[in-house]
């Protein structure tokens, strides 16, 4: 190996000195800096010497200073909050104070019934009285009080009516090509709230002067100041909206699945002020030569770099609100569900590390941290299986699955959790999918009066809904291949959501439900039953309205909906089923929904019809028919004494007066009279039937539907028909004819004759009907109007299109409220069912 020059070592020994020197200039540099870096804070300036553009940034509007803007949002939330919480606890009192008026009331008139035997006592001891009935003098003693006078304040009965007024119609949705997805936007409410902020998150950015300084080197430009504290102030509001158990739905009552619509504007808006909070920093002059370097110096530590943590900021935050875009989210939903919170997490680190605790950021990061600890700590006590006292602690409590008819699928979970009518609890079942969690609507009753078999303080808990795909379509799979006595582990978070009203409170209640949207019905309705026959409702009227496809759909409450026929309050409750599998043609003519342009034969219908109004006219009771004999053999399985029960059962069920002891309601010749009937015989209960063959002959359609229009099934809207056209009603002049089908089956008239047992497909006399085509909600809710008490409550859970209606129609009967002295309110709760 040659040996090196001695010339060659000298001149690298050199060039080692010289780069020694130059780096340790270069760490005298970095530590002058740095010892300058907490003047950067307040730089520095002498009134005589200091630039005139510097001593501006200092005077002016001090950067120390600017963490006041960040108010702006603190106030505008807490304002939204304290309104949106008094009016609950304002609703609250008032409906509390009317059911405990009610509830004395029924006390009182309980202590003055007769006996409970009228035979007990020959002379009650009110014959030796001497009072008077009237009093001679002073005024006549008055109605009992069943009203809070806090609650018939008339202007703020009518302010709360205005609002409802403006806020409960939906804002229409925007088509934009056949068979894409329509654009659908927030309420009106939400919408308001969302384009507030914005305006106030805007205007406050960019009003206050000045937008930007002489030169970079003399501060952050006050514009990215002012729009950075802003959106900072909105994150724990944000992190807030976004919890499933959270501070905001304990103050306001409104449950998350309705907040996290505001969660994800929330979003969007600091999006927008993080977007304006960086354009300054790039478009900002630099007159001064070196004036970035001398701003990036100010800024200069080990691990910051001012421009590097706010872009690794704001590409998580991007990425959040563009997968949280409804098309997006709705067609790749697991993905969204489990990368939402970590990137969320990735966010709010890189939060932290880009405002460095400048100005008084990290008191709004600390806000946020201690809001999402705390509501994470709030959620434990949601879950079945976190409960270290109960049995279901780490294993969760046992599920059956059951197959029912419209493949739905019902999950009965015993539990001891206790939910109100109307929640709904997030379901993971890891036998069927270990990460996938859903939310579905509890379609039971948690009371007393329905105790579990599973043991004692356990209740049942039904989820009732159909398999779409995903994890419902992975329920139905497994229950296929396991059979139904095979037992799930479910881990239940929740309950949640419900209605924070009680409806109990409410003179008049109408429930209108769309296909499973029933789920959410049921358990209000029985409960609602419960409390009329203890007397703690107010309640004098319950109106169901339920469409559905076909009539198997209501064996999935063939129970409850007896229990509400029989149990009820006599002429308290009245159902209307409607079998949309049919669509009604103006002037009445019945069509097939799927081939509209194809007419409807009534040859079949006549015939079902007709044995339909055989078994009405000689059934005794008003009820569902009672169970024959073989029935009652099969069930009791050869033991004689469960047999005897059953009988003793099905001859002590509730039954209507028999037949002969009723009244004709019509004793008029009616056109469907024998020739030849006397109908003036008052023992006559109904004329001799006629051929069927004359009846079919003779049958006049549109004389049936102008009848069925004067009785105001609201099956067939009025606006529609026209009386005087050729065959009307006018043309005939025979009126009073209950033919028996409100309105005439269609297409699904194949399938009838399988659905002879159900009870409601005649006419009742009870109210209880089932009606064919889709109702009509406005016309139907316009004549239930006229005879609304004081307070009504309408509850309503279905499809969009559904819920619009409903929307559209109580915001316009909030008008009779400001017209009618005697009407204080008409509330609407409207449910989701695909949250």
């Amino acid at each position: 190996m040659p040996a090196i020059p001695d010339s060659l070592v000298q001149r690298a020994g050199a060039a080692v000195e010289h780069f020694e020197s130059a780096v340790s200039v270069a760490e005298r540099e970095v530590v002058d800096v740095v010892s300058t870096l907490v003047k950067r804070i307040n730089i520095p300036f002498n009134a005589s010497t200091s630039p005139p553009g510097l001593i501006e940034a200092n005077t002016r509007d001090p950067w120390n200073k600017s963490g006041k803007y960040a108010l702006a949002y603190v106030y505008f939330c807490v304002i939204l909050l304290v309104f949106a919480g008094l009016l609950r606890y304002y609703h609250l009192f008032t409906d509390k104070i009317r059911s405990a008026l009610h509830q004395e009331e029924v006390q009182k008139s309980s202590t003055t019934s007769s006996p409970d035997t009228d035979y007990e006592m020959s002379v009650l001891y009110t014959d030796k009285s001497t009072n008077k009935f009237f009093p001679r003098e002073g005024p006549l003693p008055g109605p009992p009080k069943t009203q809070s006078s806090v609650s018939s304040v008339g202007p703020i009965n009518n302010g709360i009516a205005l609002f409802r007024y403006i806020f409960y119609r939906p804002i229409p949705q925007i088509n934009v090509r056949k068979g894409w997805r329509p654009i659908v936007f927030p309420s009106l409410s939400v919408s308001i709230i969302v384009l507030a902020a914005l305006v106030l998150g805007v205007l406050y950015s960019c009003v206050p002067q000045p937008l930007f300084w002489e030169s970079i080197e003399f501060g952050s430009p006050p514009l990215a100041v002012r729009s950075g504290m802003l959106a900072v102030a909105l994150m724990p509001w944000v992190v807030g909206l976004s919890m499933k158990a959270n501070l905001i739905s304990l103050v306001t009552g409104i449950g998350h699945e309705r907040l996290n619509v505001l969660h994800r504007w929330g979003a969007y808006l600091m999006l927008v002020l993080s977007i304006i909070h960086i354009v300054p920093f790039y478009v900002t002059p630099i007159w001064s030569k070196g004036a970035r370097q001398v701003f990036e110096s100010f800024f200069t530590r080990e691990g910051f770099y001012p421009y590097g943590t706010g872009i690794a900021a704001l590409v998580p935050l991007g990425f959040l609100c563009l997968h949280s875009f409804e098309p997006l989210r709705h067609r790749a939903y697991e993905i969204f569900v489990i990368l939402h919170v970590p990137v969320a997490i990735v966010f709010f680190a890189m939060l932290f590390w880009h405002c460095n605790n400048y100005l008084t950021s990290w008191h709004y990061l600390f806000a946020t941290l201690g809001i999402w600890l705390f509501s994470y700590i709030m959620r434990l006590f949601y879950l079945n299986w976190a409960n270290p006292f109960r049995m279901s602690w780490l294993i969760g409590d046992e599920a059956a699955v059951t197959l029912m008819p419209e493949n739905a699928i019902k999950i009965t979970i015993p539990t001891q959790v206790k939910w109100r009518p109307g929640q709904y609890v997030y379901l993971r079942m890891p036998g069927i999918s270990v990460f996938e969690n859903h939310p579905f609507t509890i379609a039971s009753l948690c009371s007393d009066d329905f105790p579990s078999e599973y043991g004692e303080g356990y209740r049942d808990m039904v989820l009732v809904f159909r398999p779409f795909g995903g994890f419902t379509q992975k329920v139905l799979r497994s229950a296929l291949e396991h059979g139904p006595w095979h037992t799930y582990r479910a881990f239940v978070d929740g309950p949640y959501g419900g209605m924070q009203r009680r409806i109990e409170a409410f003179d008049d209640v109408v429930l209108i439900a769309g296909g499973s949207g029933i789920t959410a019905i049921v358990s209000q309705l029985l409960s609602l039953i419960k409390k009329m026959r203890d007397g703690k409702a107010v309640t004098r009227r319950v109106h169901v309205i339920w469409a559905l496809k076909r009539p198997e759909t209501m064996e999935w409450f063939k129970e409850e909906l007896r229990i509400c026929r029989e149990y009820a309050p006599p002429d308290s409750v009245t159902c209307q089923f409607y079998i949309t599998t049919a669509k009604r043609m103006k002037g009445g003519q019945i069509v097939s929904a799927k081939t509209p342009t194809r007419p409807v034969s009534l040859y079949f219908h006549d015939k079902v019809n007709d044995a339909f109004q055989n078994i009405a006219d000689h059934r005794v009771s008003g009820n569902f028919s009672k169970r024959h004999s073989a029935l009652i053999r099969e069930e009791a399985q050869g033991d004689p004494e469960k047999e005897k029960e059953l009988r003793r059962e099905n001859e002590d069920s509730i039954t209507a007066l028999p037949q002969a002891h009723l009244v004709p309601l019509n004793r008029s010749r009616s056109h469907l009279s024998a020739p030849g009937t006397d109908n003036a015989n008052p023992d006559l209960i109904a004329p001799a039937p006629r051929s069927l063959s004359a009846r079919r002959t003779e049958r006049n359609l549109s004389l049936d539907i102008s009848q069925a229009v004067e009785a105001g099934t609201g099956a067939i809207n009025p606006d529609i028909y026209d009386p005087t056209s050729p065959g009307g009603a006018n043309s005939s002049g025979i009126q009073g004819f209950d033919f028996g089908f409100p309105s005439t089956p269609t297409e699904f008239q194949k399938n009838l004759m399988r659905f002879a047992f159900l009870p409601a497909a005649v006419k009742k006399r009870d109210g209880w009907s089932t009606e064919y085509g889709r109702p009509d909600i406005p016309y139907t809710l316009r004549e239930l109007s006229k005879e609304f008490g004081r307070r009504t409550c309408v509850f309503v859970c279905g499809p969009p299109g559904m819920r619009i209606d409903v929307s559209n129609t109580i915001a316009e009967l909030q008008r009779n409220v400001w017209a009618d002295s005697s009407k204080d309110e008409i509330f609407l709760h409207a449910e989701n069912y695909a949250i």
